[in-house]
């Protein structure tokens, strides 16, 4: 018993004598991983700066790259000792995909969240609707965006919807479009001269619509560009060109949509 004991012992000290002049160099290895990843973050970060990158992109792209550039000299270093990697990269394999199945809808909602980062169909603090979500976005994740509803609340969704579904962007250069349609008598005349004044007064773009014909009323479609601390409360636009229509004698029916 003894006998085993001393030779295990004289077995692993010779293995020891063979991997001592290795750790060096493998912690060397891993140092210059270390400096490199966190070098190429603080330069990404740096130069993306000046860029069209949402911030939080940049954040997330310049961390993964760190952890891939780590990785991959923790893999060299284990290789420089001696290691048999084979096995390890095998159970890296298996052990990934067995994880990736299992959060296959989290996986899912980050390449989402990365096509959103590239693409740019919205930002933080446009009004959007999403099928029957619609609201103020007010933080965007890898994974989900934050969404301020209408009534106040808030709406978490996770990226994969929003990607996967038509986007309406009611923002543009800062401003809501406001949808408004006027239904009026089809003995009502120069409507377009009434909003146009009204508008112009108001220092507001808009575009005008026929949205339909009958044989009593005329259906108008009002697209207004509103600045976003105006939009919230419509209330004041819509009972002025209530006001301005009643002045001129022409009855109105004004609905709002976004």
């Amino acid at each position: 018993m003894i006998y085993i004991t001393m030779e295990s012992g004289a077995n692993f000290y010779s293995k020891f004598l063979v991997y001592l002049p290795r750790i060096p160099v493998a912690l060397v290895v891993c140092g210059i991983g270390w400096f490199l990843g966190n070098l190429w973050n603080r330069f990404y970060s740096r130069v993306s700066k000046k860029s069209t990158i949402d911030p939080l992109a940049r954040k997330y792209i310049g961390r993964l790259v760190y952890i891939t550039i780590f990785s991959l000299a923790l893999i060299i270093a284990l290789s420089v000792l001696g290691l048999n990697i084979s096995p390890f990269l095998a159970s890296i394999g298996a052990g990934g995909l067995i994880i990736g199945f299992g959060v296959r809808e989290t996986v899912s909602d980050f390449a989402s969240g990365l096509l959103i980062f590239m693409y740019r169909p919205f930002k933080i603090g446009d009004f959007i609707k999403i099928g029957v979500v619609e609201g103020e976005i007010k933080a965007i994740s890898p994974v989900n965006i934050e969404i301020e509803g209408k009534d106040g609340k808030k709406i978490i969704m996770p990226n994969r919807s929003a990607w996967g579904q038509v986007v309406y962007n009611s923002t543009k250069e800062g401003k809501n479009i406001i949808t408004l349609q006027i239904t009026v008598a089809i003995s009502s005349n120069n409507l377009d001269q009434i909003l146009a004044r009204l508008f112009s007064n108001m220092k507001l773009t808009y575009k005008c619509v026929i949205a339909s014909v009958s044989t009593s009323e005329i259906i108008y479609t009002i697209y207004l560009e509103i600045p976003k601390e105006e939009s919230r409360n419509l209330d004041p636009l819509i009972r002025n060109v209530w006001q301005t229509l009643n002045q001129q004698n022409i009855t109105a029916a004004i609905t709002v949509q976004r």
